[in-house]
């Protein structure tokens, strides 16, 4: 296997990191080395802010009609699915993914893409004529300047993408810190973005921890929005940091979704959705459906199912195609998901499937957690409360409508809730009482780039997606115009 060796990417092409330094990514999945990036320091990303802010105080970008971006958009659209595989590739390496997974995430990337492409052709102001017959008023939407992207470990891509072309489409250059765990495929984009055409200086990455480059980034005066994704303790951390300045700042943080499950509802197609939703990405995901909420009268016969389709769930090595859960992405990250299984037999929950390290058929020098799932799970219970982030699903029973709701409500996170039933109203009235950002009806993380993502409560704030994703990117301007003469205010003084 051979390693990938990466620099920064600064405008428009490939520079060594100042000090020198260098950060190795071993496989999770397997140990060998993957890759070699640049270790960045702030005066790496201070070159980069200031290639970016030179551009947008240029205007040589945010000038560019909405319909030329739009194409150059396309057509980095275009060059990520020509290098689908290789990204795909990248991205199950780095992370600990499956392939078959980490390929469709390059394409929902490049589909977020061609979106924002086309709100580019329509960004649209706001024209108030009748405020009466000698006044006009004007509002106009502005490219905000310089944003930093802080991108996580676990979908390097498709969160990067929640980011990117709609910061491009709004016409403002950007300064990419992607994780030092898994910053190939964001630096593989940046060199996609000058061989699509767009110019140097508009797309940066600057690849480092964030102890070095992410406090630079968040702290620098010439960066105007910091947009975050990752836990919502680094979110409070970034969003106290940038105050200091008024920086701008969009946060996508954690979460602890409920899938809840009625028992009119379509239980074979509920089995497999809240299962899908708790082991995709290994459970590593924000919007994973980590507590099911189940109704007392279907518990244990669903419970007993979901074990079974459990069971057959593959846990293998990223780039076998039959792997549906790959490597847990650190060993200090494997602690962390067995000590929260330890916890939860602790409190008192029943452990009924998995909890273990595995380590049989080739996966003894990665960090893999197969399904585990506890029932007998309450409200009080720290697994029941806490973001794991890994493949452990917990099981609550409840006997009403109401009791469901406020089970699924009972958490300090509101990013994503599922719930499943045939019953119309009432899957309309329990969406319209969970308090969370998303919520997913009769499936689970299925959605289109129409629709804007994110949370409530301690989830975060702001949106990615949809025409509020482009609006992140974008400062609003009043525009007041008198028309013919204007009327004295002051007294005539002149004579």
């Amino acid at each position: 296997m051979s390693v990938r060796q990466y620099e920064h990417w600064i405008n428009g092409a490939a520079r060594a990191p100042i000090a020198g330094q260098r950060v190795e990514r071993h496989s999770p999945a397997h140990g060998a080395l993957l890759a070699s990036f640049a270790a960045g320091t702030a005066a790496d990303v201070d070159v980069a802010v200031a290639a970016a802010k030179s551009l947008h105080d240029s205007a040589a970008w945010s000038s560019v009609p909405g319909s030329e971006r739009a194409k150059l958009l396309g057509k980095l659209a275009d060059l990520i699915e020509r290098d689908a595989e290789h990204l795909a590739l990248i991205e199950a390496e780095e992370v600990g993914k499956p392939i078959t997974y980490a390929r469709g995430e390059v394409l929902w990337s490049a589909e977020l893409t061609r979106y924002a492409a086309s709100l580019a052709w329509n960004i649209q102001g706001e024209a108030y004529s009748h405020l009466g017959e000698d006044k006009l008023g004007l509002v106009t939407h502005e490219a905000r300047g310089v944003v930093g992207l802080i991108v996580p470990w676990n979908f390097p891509l498709v969160c990067l993408f929640q980011k990117l072309p709609y910061a491009l489409a709004a016409g403002c250059p950007v300064v990419i810190k992607p994780s030092e765990l898994t910053s190939g495929t964001a630096l593989e984009i940046a060199r996609l973005a000058t061989e699509a055409g767009f110019p140097a200086g508009l797309v940066n990455v600057v690849t480092g921890t964030g102890a070095e480059v992410g406090e630079r980034l968040t702290r620098h005066p010439d960066v105007a929005m910091v947009s975050f994704t990752g836990s919502t303790r680094v979110g409070k951390q970034i969003a106290a940091t940038a105050a200091a300045d008024l920086t701008r700042v969009a946060l996508e943080l954690g979460g602890k979704a409920a899938n809840v499950v009625f028992a009119d509802a379509d239980l074979d197609a509920a089995l497999d959705g809240v299962l899908f939703g708790v082991i995709l990405n290994q459970g590593e995901e924000c919007v994973a459906g980590t507590r099911l909420l189940i109704e007392e009268s279907v518990a244990d016969d669903f419970v007993e199912k979901l074990v079974e389709r459990a069971r057959r769930v593959v846990v293998g090595l990223p780039l076998q195609a039959e792997t549906q859960i790959g490597a847990l992405i650190h060993a200090q990250h494997l602690e962390s998901v067995l000590n929260y299984i330890e916890i939860g037999k602790q409190e008192g929950a029943r452990l009924v499937l998995g909890g273990e390290r595995l380590t049989g058929n080739g996966l003894e020098n990665g960090y893999f957690v197969g399904p585990t799932l506890f029932t007998g799970v309450k409200p009080e219970h720290r697994i029941f409360r806490e973001e794991i982030f890994g493949p452990v699903l917990t099981v609550t029973t409840f006997k009403t409508v109401e009791e469901a709701v406020a089970l699924a409500n009972d958490t300090d996170y509101g990013l994503g809730n599922g719930l499943w039933t045939k019953d119309v109203d009432k899957a309309i009235r329990v969406s319209q009482k969970l308090q969370s950002g998303t919520v997913f009806v009769n499936t689970y993380l299925e959605t289109s780039p129409q629709l804007p993502f994110g949370g409530f409560k301690q989830s975060g704030y702001g949106r990615e997606n949809g025409v509020d994703g482009l609006r992140e990117f974008m400062e609003t301007k009043s525009t007041f115009i008198k028309l013919g003469a204007r009327t004295p205010v002051l007294p005539n003084t002149l004579g």
